[in-house]
Formats: structure tokens, sequence, C-alpha cells
């Protein structure tokens, strides 16, 4: 059986809305796991009233049947820490095949796209994690992506192009999304849509929980490599991504900048070898960026 894994943050309409327009869609035996982050009573009772779903308050309870669980957080756990939450609790009561890890942003642009990414990674024994092509509202490719190495991220970025756009700075030092890229095995797939083998995810040690927003896919990456698995790029079905929404909404560009940050540094300390004296030096560059940043965004405004 597959377990569909949503994080909710203070989002309710948003994840309501693709449970029932999209996730309808899916016709292979399924169950919902919604992890509710930053829980309220209200948001619970919303949740789990419209979208007909049991309330889990203990995930190590054996819960009742139902096609779709919603898992109350007091606490906001991120991204890797809710889904590992939602993970351990279906994988404890269920017998489950494969998981999807889904942003609540995602429309369908196949029918069949869940069940072709199943059928799929089921062909492929060296694969742990299989992805689609992942449109943005710009009709751009967000996926999938080649590694970048961290000073070409976080210093060389900053300190070489300071006059540079976005585009131009993304294009120079390869950190866009390949537009013409092929199927196959690749180093990253978007981390808001993808599915892996149940089996891979446990064995792998799931999500590392040390990150909050951001890198969690590529640390996937990292740790399915350990157990000889990849990612794979499916481009034969695809999703469209409305990128950012909660980010967005809940924070501010400085802070959620900060907060990638955080989760990289860590990637790429832990899983790249990269020293604390360059990661020191890439929070100065980034905080100096942020400061020159707003610095003539107030000049530009007066």
């Amino acid at each position: 059986m597959l377990a569909i894994l949503i994080v909710n943050y203070k989002d309710e309409d948003r994840t309501i809305a693709y449970v029932k327009d999209e996730l309808s869609k899916i016709h292979s035996p399924h169950l919902i796991v919604v992890v509710n982050n930053s829980a309220t009573d209200e948001s619970n009772y919303v949740l789990a009233a419209k979208l007909n779903a049991t309330l889990i308050s203990d995930i190590h309870q054996k819960p009742e049947a139902s096609g779709c669980y919603v898992i109350s957080s007091n606490d906001n756990l991120g991204f890797a820490k809710g889904n590992n939450l939602g993970a351990e609790f279906a994988m404890k009561h269920f017998s489950i095949t494969h998981i999807l890890f889904t942003n609540n942003d995602i429309h369908f642009l196949n029918n069949n796209v869940v069940e072709r990414l199943v059928e799929k990674l089921d062909t492929l024994d060296t694969v742990g994690m299989i992805g689609p092509k992942v449109k943005g509202l710009d009709g751009r490719n967000q996926s999938p992506e080649p590694y970048s190495s961290f000073w070409n991220r976080y210093i060389w970025m900053y300190w070489l192009t300071p006059f540079l756009s976005s585009d131009k700075k993304k294009e120079m030092f390869k950190l866009d999304y390949p537009q013409d890229a092929k199927e196959g095995e690749h180093y990253k797939i978007m981390g808001s849509f993808f599915i892996v083998k149940a089996q891979d995810f446990i064995t792998c040690g799931m999500m590392d929980p040390n990150t909050f927003l951001y890198a969690e896919e590529v640390i996937l990456t990292e740790r399915l490599k350990k157990i000889h698995k990849t990612a794979y790029y499916f481009p034969q079905v695809a999703v469209l991504h409305e990128h950012g929404q909660t980010i967005n909404q809940h924070f501010q560009t400085a802070r959620s900048m900060k907060i990638q940050f955080d989760s990289e540094s860590y990637y790429y300390h832990s899983y790249k070898g990269v020293s604390s004296f360059s990661i020191s030096i890439g929070k100065i560059s980034l905080n100096l960026y942020i400061k020159l940043k707003s610095h003539f965004k107030s000049i530009l405004s007066l």
C-alpha cells in the first residue's frame, strides 16, 4: 500500500483542497497522513472534519480504520521531523510498500502520475526515490538539480558577483534547474513531490531530523547512496508546483534565507565534508549580502 504524507503548517484550507481535488485522482490503494504542525484544537477539528479523517494524538496507539489520518503535533517539527513522524505512524500500523512525500501546493498534470511513478520505481532495483517533472508557475522545470559546491553556492556567488542578476548568478554557478534534463538517475530531485520505497527509507535511516525546511531531499539522496540506491527523474509524468507558498506566507525573505543556510550548511558539513571554517565564511557572506540588499532597498524606496 502507498502512504501519502503531507506536512501542514497553518494552511488547513490549502491542505484540504489538495486532498480533495488532487489526491482523489489516485486510484491505487493508499492512505493519507497529514502531520499538523503547531496544531491547535481548532485546526485539528477542521482538518479531521473536512477530510473525514481520524485524529491521532499518540502514533503508537492502534488507530481506527480510516483512509485518512491527522497527526496532531503541538510543536512545529519542520519538514523532516514531520515526515518522519508520519512515516513512523504509517509503517507501524499498516503494510506500506511505498511513501509519497508531497507539499500541499501541487497540481497533477497527469491523472495517473502517482501510479506511473510507482510502476517505474518498482522496475529499478538500484533506485530508492523517484520524482516526476515538476513545473513552476513560470513554466520552468524545478527538477532535477545538479550538485553545487558550498563555495559556489554561498561564497563566490555573493563575493564575486554582487552586481549580477539572480538569473546570471544561477547560470554562472550552475545553480539553476536544467530545462532539458533527460530521464534517468540524477543527484537531486525536487522535494515537493517524490516517492520512495518504504523499505529503503527505513534502511537508510529516514530523513535527517537536524534540518527544518531545506536540504531534506538532497540529504536523503546521500543517505540512500550509503545503501547503494540512487534518485531517479521520470519526466514522462508531471506536476505543477506553486513553489514557496508556505515560506512566503509565514517567513520574511531574510529569515527564510537564514533558515535555508542553516539546513544547507548542516548538509554540506555533515554529508560533504565542508569545514567549519568554510561554513563560517559562508555565513558572513550571507549576512553581508542580506544587509547590503536591505540597505539598497531602503535607498530605492526613498
